[in-house]
């Protein structure tokens, strides 16, 4: 690719429409012309690449911010973006209703980048530019067609070539590029063909090797010869949903040679935990699977009585455990640990432990004071992962004393053999800080789940409304080799990595979870619905793609993954004597 001509790029905001919310719009978007702005393509999706950081309030809950009327200038090389700055603030008669009362600051969010790639900021100035460039402002108001519904404030600047092409290639969207297997192979035995795979390369230059069912009833192993055999590249196939009935935050995983799945309970207003059991996860959502209830209301004489929230599998210290959220009397969801007896069943409810509560080095609860600001809250959606042999818990809190808190993720390590206790004190790791997650007042941050690499943490995490379009899946990273519990080795990621329209037909995505099935590959697990709109929490699973530099990619569906007219290929086998 060598780009020439006259390219520019655009900045703008969105007006708010069904399924994107003013908190979405009031941010930067992106938009690339390669013919002098005649015509526009969108980057990002069409959805807001830049947002100004929230503020907090006397009582520490969250005054979510926007930007309007965007600028966009060039200074010897590197760009800088601005817009005027405004802000949110709550007008609550009870926790479930919600207006704004919405003002500018008076002041300007400004990031600068020199490839619009990687920003720094977003920072909160008095003026638009820094101070050593005061009269440079290069950008050009116009009436645009960015190919974006409900366009406002359109500006455009010119780019060089170098530059739109290096944005063509940063923001195209990984999809399938081509098939490799080998045209001629030798066998003397079934066994040989089937150790024959094929290379599915994608346009990033990433692949993935793929199984392929062969039909080798047209060949005598008997006989020397060549012959044509045919084959189906296999993929595993998960319609959306994976079945009508609504679970919220599913989670799957592989263990003792069988599939299990466990979730909110929606449609049973999540007073049980139910597990399926199956040979194979497709199997799991077939209407005579294997299933039990292993904790409801009735259960420990009704010691918990409601919240029975995200549950989730997990093996520490070579036991099974179930870590969720379970509530006594008001609503009060706190997270507890539950242990598979060595040997057990995973569908006995006598084979598992009572819940037992998580609590803090010193024996307080996970809710009391964690922050150490005096206020309590609860705790959910609390998952685990291991790093180097140290075992971490990570976890959604939110407080109502004084106000909403909007609830955020905490991090501590605990002891593999007692997941229960905390071995640090909980550090704050992410806020709902940016207009995709503090959405309409629902300001959440939960959900997390981690993909653990060789040198990565990959923690997936959801914001804004869990039963409405905006939900959505961010993604803090962060080196395997630091200390995770020190929040400043963590990056979080300015957009959503799953959103509504990600893939077509899917709205809201979020509370995912990751497994990994038989042969290796890592699969995702989430909840949306079909139509905007709908609340009702429907379940998807589908394979999760590493892109060429490793960055787990959530958004291809099966036809992007490898087409169907693609799946159909041949090879030559030559039987010798």
């Amino acid at each position: 690719m060598n780009i020439q001509g006259d390219c520019r790029l655009a900045a703008f905001t969105r007006k708010p429409s069904v399924g994107y919310s003013d908190f979405m719009g009031d941010s930067v978007h992106f938009a690339l012309s390669l013919d002098g702005g005649k015509s526009f393509m969108p980057l990002g999706r069409g959805r807001g690449m830049l947002y100004p950081k929230c503020y907090f309030d006397k009582d520490n809950g969250i005054v979510s911010a926007g930007v309007r009327d965007i600028e966009i200038s060039c200074h010897e090389g590197f760009y800088v973006i601005s817009g005027r700055e405004l802000i949110r603030h709550q007008i609550k008669e009870h926790i479930f209703t919600k207006g704004f009362n919405i003002e500018e600051t008076g002041k300007y969010v400004r990031w600068t980048t020199f490839d619009f790639v990687d920003f720094s900021g977003p920072e909160a100035v008095s003026k638009r530019l820094p101070e050593r460039f005061p009269a440079q402002v290069t950008s050009e108001g116009a009436d645009i067609d960015c190919n974006v519904p409900d366009t406002e404030g359109a500006v455009t600047i010119p780019i060089p070539g170098s530059l739109a092409e290096k944005l063509m290639r940063a923001y195209d969207l990984v999809k399938f590029d081509r098939v490799i297997i080998p045209r001629h192979a030798a066998a003397n035995s079934p066994g040989d063909i089937e150790k024959i795979s094929a290379k599915v390369m994608y346009t990033d230059g990433s692949c993935h090797v793929k199984r392929i069912k062969w039909d080798m009833s047209g060949i005598d192993f008997t006989k020397p010869g060549t012959y044509a055999v045919n084959g189906v590249i296999q993929r595993r196939h998960f319609p959306f949903p994976v079945q009508e009935r609504p679970w919220g935050d599913p989670v799957i995983k592989l263990y003792g040679g069988k599939y299990y799945f466990i979730g909110t309970d929606d449609r049973g207003h999540d007073s049980m935990y139910e597990i399926r059991e199956a040979d194979t996860p497709e199997e799991l959502f077939l209407p005579d699977v294997k299933k039990n209830v292993i904790l409801d209301t009735s259960s420990y004489n009704g010691r918990f009585d409601s919240t029975f929230w995200a549950p989730e599998f997990h093996i520490t210290d070579g036991k099974m455990r179930i870590f969720g959220a379970l509530g006594q009397g008001d609503f009060n969801p706190q997270c507890h640990v539950m242990t598979l007896r060595d040997g057990g069943d995973m569908l006995c409810p006598d084979d598992w432990s009572e819940p037992v509560r998580c609590v803090m080095p010193d024996g307080r609860n996970l809710s009391e004071n964690p922050l150490g600001d005096g206020k309590n809250g609860i705790t959910l959606d609390m998952t685990y992962f291991e790093v180097n042999g140290r075992g971490y818990l990570v976890w959604s809190y939110r407080t109502w004393e004084g106000t909403d808190s909007g609830s955020m993720l905490m991090i501590a390590e605990t002891d593999p053999a007692k997941p229960w206790q905390l071995i640090t004190y909980p550090a704050l790791l992410s806020r709902p800080m940016f207009g995709w997650e503090n959405v309409d007042g629902t300001d959440n941050n939960e959900g997390p789940y981690a993909i653990v690499t060789e040198d990565r943490v990959y923690l997936a995490y959801s914001g804004g409304n869990a039963i409405g379009d905006s939900y959505a899946v961010g993604m803090l990273t962060a080196d395997t080799a630091a200390d995770l519990t020190d929040v400043s080795v963590w990056t979080k990621s300015l957009v959503p990595a799953l959103a509504s329209g990600y893939v077509d037909g899917q709205y809201g995505p979020g509370h995912n979870a990751f497994f990994t099935d038989e042969y290796g590959d890592t699969y995702i697990t989430y909840h949306g619905h079909t139509v905007t709109g709908n609340s009702d929490r429907l379940d998807g699973v589908r394979r999760v793609h590493f892109s060429a530099d490793g960055t787990p990619l959530l958004y291809l569906s099966e036809e992007q993954d490898i087409p169907e007219d693609k799946r159909a290929v041949t090879v030559n086998v030559t039987v010798k004597e």
